[in-house]
């Protein structure tokens, strides 16, 4: 986008300081903001309720103005933005920021959540949250995937739970007998095994060899099954 250095400026200078808006200006800053709700819901496909609040601009900002950029993409938190438009066969610009909130049904902790506990209907919820403290951490809105996954660490009532919050299960665990499987082109061998450790798909452990009572490491094929390469 142009200017970059001129939006960082606005940035600085809208956390700075307030705008005195005239009844005429907020009425068009409305409409602005309606058009940049617009242009922004195309980065989501409508999968949430969008705000735009504290639209700033040095500039008014024309009714017949649109949006013609806006960066970071998608659009969350402080944003800067392009309008244009016509006037009298020149193309006129006004550049600003705004910021921008995403409401959406995520999932959220019912009650407390422990250490490699399962996911399901009785201990998480969906509930409407602004989404865009969680750009980095991640967010579930749909219980399919998040059915699939295990807790990581304690997950206290009322917290959103995020991709830090999850792991995958464990496909073999301490104490289980598995089948030690070694495989060629050929040729398919398998002896009952015990495993030591706690694994997951892809993931080498310890495993005791049961007609020899060798220990050896054996990565984690699926349930129940490990293979020495």
């Amino acid at each position: 986008m142009k200017n970059s250095l001129y939006f960082l400026f606005l940035i600085f200078f809208a956390n700075s300081s307030t705008a005195v808006v005239s009844n005429d200006s907020k009425s068009k800053l409305e409409t602005a903001e309606q058009k940049l709700k617009n242009f922004i819901a195309k980065d989501f496909e409508n999968r949430g309720r969008i705000e735009v609040e504290r639209l700033y601009s040095q500039e008014a900002i024309p009714p017949q103005a649109e949006v013609l950029a806006v960066e970071p993409r998608p659009a969350l938190g402080v944003v800067s933005f392009e309008f244009a438009w016509d006037a009298n066969g020149n193309s006129k610009h006004v550049f600003g920021t705004a910021t921008v909130k995403l409401y959406r049904p995520v999932a959220v902790a019912k009650t407390i959540i422990r250490n490699n506990e399962a996911f399901n209907k009785d201990n998480f919820s969906f509930q409407e949250r602004e989404v865009s403290p969680y750009r980095v951490t991640g967010y579930y809105d749909d219980s399919e995937s998040l059915n699939r996954l295990r807790a990581r660490g304690y997950i206290n009532p009322g917290m959103v739970i995020s991709h830090s919050h999850t792991q995958m299960p464990f496909l073999v665990n301490t104490g289980e007998a598995v089948m030690l499987v070694r495989e060629t082109p050929s040729v398919r061998v398998s002896v009952r095994a015990k495993a030591l450790e706690n694994g997951r798909e892809q993931q080498w452990i310890r495993v005791e060899n049961l007609s020899n009572r060798k220990v050896i490491q054996a990565k984690v094929l699926g349930p129940g099954e490990v293979s020495l390469h």
